[in-house]
């Protein structure tokens, strides 16, 4: 955040011609989701007050309707115009943003603050891309969908987004993501793209196993109004389900960010301070368990990615055992 923070000071210097203030700002009448995606700052600029929504860098990029309805909210409960300060944006969503009307800066690149300021000439080049060191959320599923479920290889890209529930776009990404890591190439089948996987089951996950990441994003103490979450058990007590180690006293469960968002709002779960007010842990996950895993439990291999940094040498020998019974 940082980061975003000191590229909008000096990108608004350059197009104003002055550096502004940036206050930290009141965020606690915002849903959760919004307190976790966003950094309110306040400012002047132009002679007008804004209060600047900074965009936490490690999100993807949304779609325009949902940073419209983001704006909204923001400015529904902050009482005050809002303007969206995003790490990147693509053309295309910045164009359509543009036609509903909804004010964004991307620091170093473009502004459209409508009445006060509209700088889209690109005067400043985007950042290069830089090659991830992990996998994104998005492609890590696809591989691991691949790996679990069903080979995805020889399958049109636009069937692909269907089974993993990832938009075209977010496909296309995935497959030039896998293409530079070297995990797949793709190919031309007729009129449609497909991927080439290089490798396959067991040697498919050594070679990705470097690029993936824990699928956990964060973690939450809750209190269930219900006793049955209708999530899936994940960490401690998922491994004790498949090996023979024991869970902990309080049950873990993984959700979606969305799920969890949903959960918080129509009050079937509260959130707690610590372990003591609470009766379960949630992981808030990167992407949907349920599309790997089942109802039940999670899946075996972001099980794995989940705990594989812990530092208890039990959970590091029953992860070995876990990793030996897929069946690949």
């Amino acid at each position: 955040m940082q980061n975003l923070k000191e590229r909008l000071l000096s990108y608004l210097e350059v197009v104003s011609g002055e550096r502004p203030d940036l206050a930290k700002a009141a965020n606690s009448a915002l849903p959760l989701f919004l307190r976790e995606r966003y950094s309110i700052f306040s400012t002047r600029m132009f002679g007008r007050k804004f209060l600047a929504a900074l965009e936490t860098e490690d999100w993807e990029s949304g779609s325009p309707g949902e940073y419209g309805k983001h704006v909204e909210t923001l400015a529904a409960k902050l009482g005050e115009p809002v303007i969206l300060v995003l790490p990147i944006l693509p053309s295309y969503s910045r164009n359509r943003m543009v036609q509903m009307g909804i004010p964004f800066i991307v620091p170093g690149s473009q502004t459209f603050i409508p009445n006060t300021l509209i700088d889209l000439r690109e005067r400043f080049s985007q950042p290069t891309p830089k090659r991830r060191e992990t996998l994104s959320p998005a492609a890590q599923c696809t591989v691991l969908f691949h790996l679990l479920r069903e080979p995805l290889a020889g399958i049109p890209l636009k069937d692909i987004a269907r089974k993993v529930h990832y938009s075209p776009i977010m496909i296309t990404k995935v497959k030039d993501e896998l293409d530079s890591a070297k995990i797949c190439k793709s190919v031309r089948s007729g009129r449609a793209m497909v991927l080439d996987f290089l490798t396959s089951g067991l040697a498919l996950w050594e070679q990705v196993k470097p690029q993936l990441s824990s699928p956990v994003k964060r973690t939450r103490w809750v209190r269930w109004k219900k006793s049955d979450p209708h999530a899936p058990l994940a960490g401690m007590s998922a491994l004790s389900l498949r090996t023979m180690i024991a869970a902990d006293r309080l049950p873990t469960y993984a959700l979606p960010l969305g799920e969890f968002q949903d959960c918080l709002e129509s009050g079937v779960c509260t959130g707690c301070p610590d372990a003591e007010a609470a009766t379960a842990r949630i992981e808030i996950w990167a992407y949907d368990p349920k599309l790997l895993g089942d109802e039940r439990m999670v899946d075996p291999l972001s099980l794995y990615l989940s705990l594989r940094d812990s530092g208890d040498e039990r959970v590091q020998q029953q992860l070995e055992k876990l990793i030996a019974e897929v069946k690949w």
